[in-house]
């Protein structure tokens, strides 16, 4: 295969891997329909900003002596506030993002070891040395 093909093939995973769609998307279970909702972010340090925010805002509020003097806000507790805006910090966290990123660097270093590398790709790319090896031993 030649080094164009396997850059196109690499070209098409990286973009599968990166297409992502934004705004509410229903997701159903066995019990329950739930709703999706992706957030958009200038970059990463964006993103790790806001998180660090909601929670030095939790620690704040916990650190607190009072209640919420809204009249909006008089029925909810403390904790229960601070409990759910950590819920939803942990539900933030990068952790798909950082899987993504491993398999981008392995696709981009040919790192055909690595356990989630994409089995068509491995297999053109183990093709493609083959040939070399061959094409190397005959000259």
């Amino acid at each position: 295969m030649k080094t164009k093909k396997l850059d196109q093939l690499k070209l098409k995973q990286l973009k599968k891997i990166g297409a992502t769609a934004y705004g509410l998307k229903k997701e159903e279970t066995k019990r329950h329909t739930f709703r999706n909702a992706i957030i958009r972010f200038e970059d990463y340090t964006d993103y790790i900003m806001r998180i660090t925010s909601l929670l030095e805002v939790c620690v704040l509020a916990l650190d607190g002596e009072g209640d919420f003097y809204s009249k909006n806000l008089s029925h909810q507790s403390k904790t229960s506030s601070v409990q759910l805006v950590i819920e939803m910090v942990i539900e933030l966290m990068p952790d798909g993002d950082m899987f993504q990123l491993e398999k981008i660097i392995a696709i981009l270093e040919n790192d055909t070891d690595y356990v989630h590398f994409p089995k068509q790709l491995k297999k053109q790319i183990l093709k493609n040395q083959e040939r070399y090896e061959k094409g190397k031993t005959h000259q």
